[in-house]
């Protein structure tokens, strides 16, 4: 019912040129409605909540499945239920070799879970160059602990903790598991299916935050330069003020590195000012920020 409630929706839409004309004045009238201020104010959340999608998107939810199928086969063994954890392990063994296959030679682990955390310090550039003039007074005179507790101020980052499933290593656990079993070694296929859940690995992804926050901001403005210029220029203004912060949170080492983009960005407000902006130009920037956001994203392995 759901669904055909959906088709109808959807070609009720493509077909009612009023109701087209309704929808375009609703989103006129929000975009007046969200002011310079409040899209800047709201721009952590959003661009931590753009990641938190993207990332969600990438989870196998099969393999997920998979790993989370295992975890009850190991209860039912250990709780003395072997003809059911048999059972359940032929079939988990069959699903595993399927989709060993369906990635074989494309991907050696499977994500399967992520969580997705935003960190906020400092994000006035000025406070945050003083607490860095501090930190390395600390370090100098060797009082790392104060320079910690500082550092901790000048994050500002979006973290991702992606858990992986390395399929090959599981499929391996889980053949072996089903062997013992198999043999009536039951001990020996806990041991392997306890083995099997540890194969997991789980990859900390540090975003800076003012990058993310930049290229949102252009994202704003590029939907609202031609109606609003003034509040496209206050968007890229404060995109321009990120990116500036970044370097002094630490994300980015030298003048230098941002130089190429704020060079961008001027050129931009400028081009707005005098009404010779195009989608083009904006999405050149957004596409350039989004380059140096990957260049300045970090990732460790657990």
């Amino acid at each position: 019912m759901r669904k055909l409630l959906g088709a109808v929706l959807s070609a009720a839409i493509i077909v009612s040129p009023v109701f087209a004309k309704e929808e375009n004045k609703k989103t006129n009238i929000q975009q007046k409605q969200e002011t310079a201020s409040s899209l800047i104010e709201s721009s952590g959340k959003r661009s931590t909540q753009k990641v938190r999608e993207q990332e969600l998107q990438k989870i196998i939810k099969e393999a997920a499945s998979i790993y989370a199928e295992g975890n009850r086969i190991l209860f039912l063994l250990t709780h003395n239920k072997i003809e059911e954890a048999k059972k359940a392990l032929k079939a988990l063994k069959e699903r595993v070799d399927k989709l060993e296959k369906q990635y074989q030679g494309k991907m050696v682990r499977l994500p399967i879970d992520v969580i997705v955390n935003e960190v906020v310090g400092i994000t006035d550039i000025e406070q945050a160059k003083k607490l860095a003039e501090e930190v390395k007074k600390a370090v100098k005179n060797n009082d790392f602990i104060k320079a910690r507790i500082l550092l901790n101020a000048l994050r500002s980052e979006i973290v991702i903790e992606t858990v992986y499933l390395p399929i090959g290593l599981y499929k391996q656990a889980i053949d072996l598991a089903y062997k013992f079993l198999e043999e009536g070694k039951v001990k020996n296929a806990i041991s392997q299916l306890q083995v099997a859940m540890n194969t997991i690995e789980i990859d900390t992804t540090i975003i800076p935050e003012p990058i993310a926050i930049a290229s949102l901001l252009v994202e704003d403005a590029s939907k609202r330069f031609k109606d609003n210029p003034e509040q496209a220029l206050k968007l890229l203004e404060e995109a321009k003020r990120q990116i500036k912060l970044a370097k002094v949170l630490g994300y980015i080492r030298n003048d230098k590195d941002i130089e190429p983009l704020i060079k961008q960005i001027e050129k931009l407000e400028k081009e707005v000012k005098a009404k010779t902006g195009t989608k083009e130009k904006f999405k050149s920037l957004f596409e350039s920020i989004e380059k140096f956001k990957e260049s300045s994203t970090q990732t460790s392995t657990k």
